[in-house]
């Protein structure tokens, strides 16, 4: 089977999670037997990044006619022309980013659609993304021959929110890269505290970027409410890159920090650096009110870092029986279970493993095959 996957969202130094899902999946794909796979990108007269995927036997595919940025603006009018018409002949054609392009050279295509943050919750989303989500998304329900998604909950909210049959939807949950697994020594732990400015103190950690939607304000209200003896031990740790409509959330983090309370952001945190940041952390807290999975739960877990979740269907369906869970918007319930998990966490490491192991990329890909097979064979 041929498989292209545009892997575009690769071209950057700072990959996002979209970008993150692309490097795995194009990699699961790539390993896999009997499939030949090609990655296309687009590089105008070479003033892009490279994207950088985990595959040195990837088919790269290099579209070099128009910027990357003139092409999705084309595409998001609808106006687009093919992507493919130069390029080699394929079954399937994955778009990892909530927008099918057209094609000429693919019988199938299947998109994915990570979460409906934009039909949910608009007024956390970027004004121009918001514009873009809502042209784009219902279009690509239509159009691909079938939906990626990240979850069954994401899965039930299209089908319902699209009147679709749900059998057009697979779910590819996104596991965690084993090196989160690896035991850091105590060099590789400091090297970690010294490159972030974190200290030596222990510490509690956010990580994910400023954004309405991962409910940061009520985080650092939590903390703020945790008791003085906990907060003389703990610090509070927030790492993760600026995002958008973060200036109220920064207003209450520069208002935390002027009235003593001991929290540090640490800005973007490289990935090969992120498996020592969660084993040097005492607590992973991931308090959104919005997601589409919930990838850090899991990284976290693996790296044997005890987790304190939002109660929200999605991270309920990442975390498992493995987590502790809060209501994300009553300060006073984080603060009590922040507590509760500092002081003696019910879950051990095995409990936390077992859990991350009920998802693995070999499924994801026996999932995106089964079904191209299907749709081929009635095609």
């Amino acid at each position: 089977m041929n498989v292209r996957i545009e892997i575009s969202p690769l071209a950057t130094p700072l990959q996002s999670g979209v970008a993150s899902y692309t490097r795995l999946l194009s990699k699961a794909l790539n390993d896999a037997v009997g499939l030949k796979v090609h990655g296309h990108y687009f590089n105008f007269l070479n003033r892009q990044p490279e994207p950088k995927t985990d595959s040195s036997t990837l088919i790269q595919e290099k579209s070099s006619l128009a910027p990357l940025r003139i092409y999705a603006k084309l595409q998001s009018y609808g106006i687009a022309p093919p992507l493919d018409t130069l390029l080699p002949r394929v079954d399937l054609t994955i778009f990892p980013n909530f927008a099918t392009w057209p094609t000429v050279k693919s019988d199938l295509s299947a998109t994915v659609v990570h979460d409906l943050t934009y039909l949910y919750y608009p007024e956390l989303v970027e004004p121009k993304n918001l514009q873009h989500l809502r042209r784009v998304v219902p279009r690509t329900i239509k159009s691909a021959d079938f939906i990626i998604t990240v979850s069954e909950s994401v899965k039930k909210e299209i089908a319902k929110e699209f009147h679709i049959d749900p059998t057009r939807c697979i779910v590819t949950p996104v596991p965690p890269e084993e090196s989160f697994a690896e035991k850091c020594n105590d060099n590789q732990l400091k090297f970690v505290r010294d490159k972030y400015t974190i200290g030596s103190k222990k510490f509690i950690l956010f990580l994910g970027n400023f954004e309405p939607r991962k409910n940061l304000k009520t985080l650092i209200s939590a903390y703020a409410h945790l008791p003085p003896a906990i907060k003389d031990e703990y610090s509070l740790i927030l790492a993760g890159g600026k995002g958008w409509k973060s200036e109220e959330t920064q207003k209450v983090l520069d208002d935390s920090i002027k009235a003593g309370a001991d929290i540090k952001h640490i800005g973007y945190i490289e990935s090969v650096d992120r498996p020592a940041l969660y084993q040097a952390a005492s607590l992973f807290v991931m308090p959104s009110l919005y997601e589409g999975f919930g990838i850090p739960i899991l990284e976290a877990m693996l790296s044997g870092c005890p987790v304190v979740a939002a109660d929200i269907p999605v991270l309920r369906e990442t975390g498992g029986k493995a987590a502790l869970y809060v209501n994300p918007e009553k300060v006073s319930d984080m603060a009590r279970i922040i507590e509760r998990a500092l002081d003696g966490y019910p879950y051990s490491q095995g409990d936390m493993k077992k859990n991350v192991e009920r998802f693995s990329w070999e499924e994801n890909v026996k999932r995106i095959i089964e079904k191209t097979n299907e749709l081929l064979k009635n095609k």
